[in-house]
């Protein structure tokens, strides 16, 4: 029997949703105990059990989290909880993005304090873009008006938990360290002090890389809100500096995220922090009067460097610890490439200044006469000093780097013309007065033409320059084109931008210094930056109120939903009319139209996109925003050269970035030139996000050189890199499929539908469902292949398929209903694909003009069928397996005009590979091998 009033007993644990006392497990029910101690609680073994009287129980208990959604985000599972919120692994529902979304726990609902420390913790990280500090996607509220915020998830768990496993790899600890250093000297750049950094808040991703997460006590340096004062909690005991558990939060420094640094690698090499004790206290007291314990006491792998490291970031002052994160990870780094470090053991000077606050009356008769002897001296040497000094400063402010520049033609270094010109500037600079210009070669392919802020940093930490002199390279119309940037080399901003074209190297940089020798040497001697360059002179941008609606119009651009693309158009078209004459507000705008047509067609916003666009360009030419919405029109337009070429310009006014590599590389691949996408995907592969994406596109480069074992490792690696995307396992199906391995191409999807839950998205994916269709159409499995296709026909009534082979799922089920016998069933779908399609006949798109001749030499028509074979041959069409094993083109199996077309794609492909350096040969049964 259950106890009488047990069902209060249940309803009153139920009001508090901490994870269970007995087991530490999590429960949907909202209470406090998980359903399995909860059944226990009711039922004992030796009494008899009255079922009804437990029902009656349950039906007592409320379950307020029946709905497992948080806005845009369906809750799969819950990966953590702490005392404010609760963490869960969920799907972006448009995306279908795995993400972790953390909101706070319900019963914080009244606290005002807390809820003011999450909202915190969200706009700390999202106002940071670094590799190594977690991502924030989004900031919301869920229908009962708690605060949640989505961020990448990380597979890889917390640094605390993978702790014991590094601790015999003191280099990978270190190397941890370092990133993790360079991350928070990024957050200390932008103004935002951690002072929660332990290894429970650093998170791994796929790959092992350290992500700094939970910002919850963060605080902006220079903030003097009441948020600040009010947020007194002071961070986890064993990893903050003695000074944040007693000193006010406007007085805390860089240097107390110094000290939880140091704490963090103590941890990791010795298996625990610094300071233990009974309680926290014990630990504060520890921390503020005791020196930390020497590294090598407790680590055999240790050496003395790294134990002097740890001691110079564990100093109880704040002032003997590294100035910076940024100083920790050089010595850390040095550590790694064996080099000596700069901290040393205390020194004297040290010493004496640590006697000097512990004795302040002798210390300052001492250094009363110290100071009246050497001011003779001083006075002796200020006049020498003060002329080197203004030389210095003056060195200093017209300081330059030239780095390397970038051949668009092959997204290769160019180290030679970079030397060049900087020896030029130096010349003509020195004209006006003294100047510093540095060619910078070390790195070549890496910062190349860069346009990545966090290589500008780099360039500027390791020369120290004022402003860095970049561009790119490229032959147009048989003259070389040179297009040039100075940009500031603190912000990465771009200051001055000049394009010019000339016959030779020689002709383009005399014509370079001639263009732009007086207007570097104005920008150099001006001291305010703050209107110079295309974005800071954009009355938009200059505009506050304007501003405000171009920031939030860009943000809701890259959300992605159609909701956000209507809210972004909103706020672009206010700022245009605030600020007609913004040419970025235009190119904002073109490109959330765009995207909001791709989406759903409508004609007239495509139009009004591309008006905007012009608009964009006509106000400023060289911006490059304007020129990637111009690229993205064209694209839905299929003109894929005019495309490329709006790509390649805004690469030459803003710089590459990682995503606009991979665009450029998708568009010579539709363009049939996979040998020319490669490097591209190699520039993007080092700095993107996502490799798993870049991956899939090298696999599909190698496909179509017929290079199937590199293509091959490349899908593998997408798959592992990025298992949530099809891309990778369509591919290397695909790939089986050209070889005509049916078999291994079946149970490469057999054996992933079980793999992990990952491969659940994966297959509600179009490109994974039509792959699998195709397998069993290929297999000859007629009747297993109209179920699949007619099940695609009916989920998607806008038959464009753009996957591997450009087969359509129309088509694909006309062409089964004629092998079937069904010939006039076959037939009048075959037809009705060829009406859809003709509406594109002139299109330049080689995948469109391919879907037009199978569905023509489905129905017969084999003059109409190579025509339109030709034409999409000429147009970038390389892929001569797949009329091989296409079945719509059984009929043209006989036709010396199908075989001449093929052949002629073989020797292209051939050529293409030779481009490659690796070039094949061509074997007795007509494949491509290497000799």
């Amino acid at each position: 029997m259950i106890p009488s009033g047990l069902s209060d007993s249940i309803a009153s644990v139920i009001a508090n949703p901490p994870p269970c006392p007995h087991c530490d497990s999590s429960s949907h029910v909202a209470g406090g105990l998980c359903v399995g101690c909860l059944l226990k609680a009711g039922l004992n073994p030796d009494d008899d059990c009255d079922p009804g009287a437990l029902v009656s129980a349950f039906a007592e208990i409320s379950l307020p989290d029946k709905n497992w959604r948080l806005g845009n985000y369906e809750i799969l599972e819950e990966i953590g909880r702490g005392g404010m919120g609760v963490i869960y692994r969920a799907r972006q529902r448009h995306s279908r993005r795995i993400v972790a979304v953390k909101r706070v726990l319900s019963y914080h609902s009244d606290s005002r304090e807390t809820l003011a420390r999450f909202r915190r913790e969200a706009q700390a990280a999202a106002s940071l873009d670094h590799p190594n500090i977690l991502p924030i996607y989004e900031v919301s509220e869920s229908d009962d008006g708690l605060p949640f915020f989505s961020m990448k998830f990380a597979p890889g768990g917390t640094l605390q938990q993978v702790a014991p496993a590094l601790r015999t790899e003191p280099r990978q600890c270190v190397a941890i360290v370092a990133k993790i250093a360079r991350a928070v000297q990024y957050a200390h750049s932008r103004g935002i002090l951690h002072r929660d950094l332990k290894p429970g808040n650093i998170l791994l991703d796929g790959r092992g890389e350290p992500l700094v997460s939970d910002f919850g006590l963060a605080k902006w340096l220079d903030a003097t809100s009441d948020l600040t004062r009010t947020l007194t909690i002071f961070g986890t005991p064993g990893y903050i500096a003695p000074e944040q558990a007693s000193a006010s939060a406007a007085d805390l420094k860089p240097t107390a995220d110094i000290y939880s640094l140091g704490a963090i690698l103590f941890d990791l090499l010795a298996g625990r922090p610094p300071f233990l004790g009974a309680h926290a206290l014990s630990v504060i007291r520890q921390a503020a009067e005791s020196p930390a314990p020497k590294l090598r006491s407790l680590s055999k792998l240790a050496d003395r460097d790294l134990e002097t490291i740890c001691s110079r970031c564990l100093e109880r002052e704040p002032t003997a610890r590294y100035p910076s994160a940024h100083d920790l990870a050089e010595d850390l780094e040095r550590w790694l490439e064996g080099r000596p470090i700069i901290a040393r053991p205390v020194s004297m000077p040290v010493r004496v200044y640590r006697w000097a606050q512990r004795n302040p009356k002798l210390a300052g008769s001492i250094a009363a006469s110290v100071a009246l002897g050497t001011m003779a001296v001083f006075w002796q040497v200020e006049g020498r000093q003060l002329a080197s000094t203004v030389r210095q400063d003056q060195l200093a402010a017209r300081s330059m780097i030239v780095l390397p520049f970038l051949n668009l033609d092959t997204a290769s270094a160019d180290e030679s013309i970079a030397v060049t010109i900087a020896q030029a500037l130096q010349s003509d600079l020195t004209r006006f007065g003294p100047a510093h210009v540095v060619p910078v070669t070390q790195h070549g392919a890496e910062w190349a033409g860069t346009g990545n802020n966090g290589e500008i940093a780099d360039a500027n930490r390791e020369t120290k320059a004022r402003v860095v002199f970049t561009g790119t390279e490229r032959v147009v119309g048989g003259k070389l084109r040179i297009s040039v940037r100075l940009m500031n080399a603190a912000t990465g901003d771009i200051l001055f931008t000049s394009l010019i074209e000339a016959d030779s190297v020689t002709s383009s940089v005399a014509a370079l210094r001639r263009a732009i020798t007086p207007s570097i040497h104005s920008i150099m001697t001006e001291n305010n930056w703050s209107k110079i360059g295309p974005l800071s002179r954009d009355p938009g941008m200059r505009n506050p109120a304007s501003r405000e609606f171009i920031i939030s119009g860009r943000q809701l651009l890259f959300r992605g939903t159609i909701e956000d693309f209507e809210a972004s158009i909103q706020c672009l078209t206010k700022a245009i009319q605030l600020e007609p004459n913004s040419a970025i507000a235009h190119a904002y705008l073109s490109s959330t139209l765009s995207a909001r047509v791709h989406f759903v067609p409508d004609q007239d916003l495509l139009r009004t996109a591309e008006k905007e666009a012009f608009e964009s360009l006509r106000l400023e030419p060289n911006l490059p925003d304007g020129h990637r919405a111009l690229a993205g029109l064209l694209l839905q337009k299929e003109e894929f050269a005019q495309v490329l070429e709006e790509q390649l310009r805004a690469i030459e006014a803003g710089g590459p970035e990682e995503v606009v590599e991979r665009f450029t590389a998708t568009t010579l691949i539709k363009l049939g030139e996979p040998n020319r996408a490669l490097p591209w995907l190699e520039r993007a592969q080092r700095g993107t996000t996502a490799p798993g994406r870049v991956y899939a596109l090298i696999g599909d480069c190698w496909r179509l050189l017929n290079e199937y074992q590199k293509s091959e490792a490349a899908y593998h690696q997408a798959m592992a890199l990025r298992p949530e995307d099809p891309d990778g396992l369509v591919g290397l199906c695909y790939l089986h499929l050209l070889q005509n391995n049916i078999a291994e191409a079946r149970a490469l999807f057999d054996q992933n539908r079980t793999r992990s839950k990952n491969y659940e998205q994966i297959f509600s994916d179009n490109s994974a469902n039509e792959m699998v269709a195709r397998v069993e159409l290929l297999a000859r499995n007629y009747s297993a292949a109209e179920r699949l296709y007619s099940q695609l026909v009916e989920n998607n009534p806008v038959d464009r398929n753009e996957y591997f082979g450009a087969m359509s799922y129309g088509s694909a089920l006309g062409r089964i209903r004629q092998l079937m016998g069904n010939e006039a069933g076959g037939r009048s779908l075959l037809q009705e694909c060829l009406a859809r399609e003709l509406i594109s006949v002139n299109s330049k798109n080689p995948e469109t003009l391919y879907r037009i001749a199978a569905v023509e030499a489905s129905l017969g028509d084999g003059d109409a069928a190579i025509k339109h074979l030709q034409a999409a041959v000429a147009a970038g069409w390389i892929d001569f397996r797949s009329p091989g094993i296409d079945p719509r083109f059984d009929h043209l199996s006989g036709d010396s005009r199908f075989h001449e077309i093929l052949s002629a794609l073989t020797d292209k492909v051939l050529e293409l590979r030779r481009r490659t350096g690796q070039p094949l040969e061509v074997a007795a049964n007509g494949d491509l091998t290497s000799p």
